[in-house]
């Protein structure tokens, strides 16, 4: 099995982008979507940025973001890549794509298909996540036992898969041995209060992942 990236999403400060990092981090998400708890503003994400200086992949978080704002933040924090959450069509993604690595949040809800998968997949990377008012965040989960996982590779062999939603270090090897992730995304499930993150639980999410990566080899 090849590695598993860890992606830690909502950081809003850099000690904690810090402490990321140092466990192993791959990705770190930073927030623009202003109704969020974990909403940064550009002069914070530009102060991170400088912290991080390529030892991590920083990815922008937006929620229904005119495209040319999207590119505006994300060539001035600088961003690796952008994340979709909210309800941006296939064009949008493609206009993004041009410029940056996208990746699309999909809601893993009733409606959710495999079409749906297939019409996003020339994003760069898909992320799986339970539905929320909040997009994203909500430390909820969805049925990962019950979906037909190869049946989603197979709508976008090329994006890679990003499992989300209500991880913590107490499932999330679970549910790696359940999905085979290319990457596990984390928020509330390593956070001390909103927007905090918590070292310990961190520290505690990258073993379980590294651990679970090994059971799987």
């Amino acid at each position: 099995m090849s590695p598993v990236e860890i992606k830690i999403c909502g950081i809003t400060r850099v000690e904690d982008a810090r402490a990321a990092i140092e466990l192993g981090a791959d990705m770190l998400g930073l927030n623009f979507y202003s109704l969020s708890p974990r909403c940064i503003t550009l002069q914070q994400a530009q102060q991170i940025a400088h912290v991080v200086a390529g030892r991590a992949r920083l990815v922008g978080v937006f929620v229904n973001m005119n495209v040319s704002e999207v590119q505006r933040i994300a060539r001035a924090v600088p961003l690796d890549a952008v994340q979709l959450h909210g309800d941006e069509s296939p064009a949008e993604c493609e206009a993004l794509a041009a410029e940056f690595p996208v990746i699309r949040a999909l809601k893993v809800d009733k409606g959710f298909t495999e079409a749906l998968a297939k019409e996003f997949a020339s994003c760069n990377g898909l992320l799986l996540d339970a539905p929320s008012a909040g997009h994203g965040g909500s430390g909820k989960s969805f049925g990962w036992a019950a979906m037909q996982w190869e049946s989603v590779r197979g709508a976008a062999p090329a994006s890679k898969l990003f499992l989300a939603g209500g991880l913590h270090p107490g499932n999330v090897a679970g549910a790696i041995a359940i999905v085979h992730p290319d990457a596990v995304d984390v928020c509330s499930g390593v956070e001390a209060s909103k927007g905090i993150k918590s070292f310990e639980k961190l520290s505690k999410f990258v073993a379980a992942v590294r651990v679970a990566e090994r059971q799987e080899q």
